[in-house]
């Protein structure tokens, strides 16, 4: 991958201690690379993930090793021109109107997807803190959404109510001795945890919960209430 005076000069950048450790991270993966690695196997030792690598090969192949160095302003790599104002506006509009690839409308954005999306409209790649940042100077978190569940409808209350004063007095009209119990229930669902995603703030997506069709364990106690 790296020329020869390319490899040593990388290795000695990475070698210099005075460098910053994401500009060092980026020289090491490129060592790593032309050593015959694979993304994935320069992933797992980095502990960075491959489209970071592909990243940082395409930008060493255009611009050279001067490509890796960090950049004054925040907002990603080396060289790299900033979105401008049209473009920030642009972007806002298309996230709110347009859902996430394999998503609904309004569940919000990963980081991986804006990025993704930034460097094949704008042709600009931006690092995940600098996405992180302009995303919050566009007004928007990173947030986890909540749960919708499905409530029983005030006619279904009522039904419970009556079938429940029927029952009693049945037994009220019967005679017997009945001894009362106090009871109560717990239901645990067994479903999954959210994921968080980018939304605009004060804008928490509602995940419609299908929680009765899915599975669950009753637990069910109750006691004698006696008199003394």
């Amino acid at each position: 991958m790296l020329g020869e005076e390319d490899y040593a000069e990388a290795c000695r950048r990475y070698k210099d201690k005075r460098t910053k450790l994401p500009e060092r991270q980026r020289y090491h993966a490129l060592i790593l690379v032309t050593q015959g690695y694979n993304y994935r196997e320069v992933g797992r030792i980095l502990l960075v993930d491959e489209e970071s690598i592909s990243e940082w090969v395409t930008l060493t192949q255009a611009t050279g090793l001067d490509g890796l160095k960090n950049h004054p302003a925040w907002g990603g790599e080396h060289g790299q021109r900033l979105l401008n104002t049209e473009q920030l506006e642009e972007l806002t509009q298309t996230l709110a109107a347009e859902a996430m690839p394999g998503t609904k409308l309004g569940s919000g954005w990963t980081t991986k997807a804006i990025r993704k999306l930034i460097r094949d409209k704008y042709s600009v790649s931006y690092s995940k803190s600098g996405v992180r940042k302009l995303l919050c100077e566009m007004g928007w978190s990173y947030q986890r959404g909540r749960k919708l569940y499905i409530r029983r409808s005030a006619e279904e209350q009522a039904r419970f109510v009556l079938d429940t004063e029927e029952v009693l007095a049945k037994y009220a009209e019967s005679g017997v001795r009945v001894v009362p119990l106090a009871g109560d229930q717990s239901k645990v669902y067994l479903e999954a945890t959210l994921a968080k995603r980018w939304n605009p703030v004060g804008a928490q997506p509602l995940v419609a919960d299908g929680a009765r069709s899915k599975q669950a364990e009753n637990i069910y106690g109750a006691i004698p209430c006696r008199h003394r």
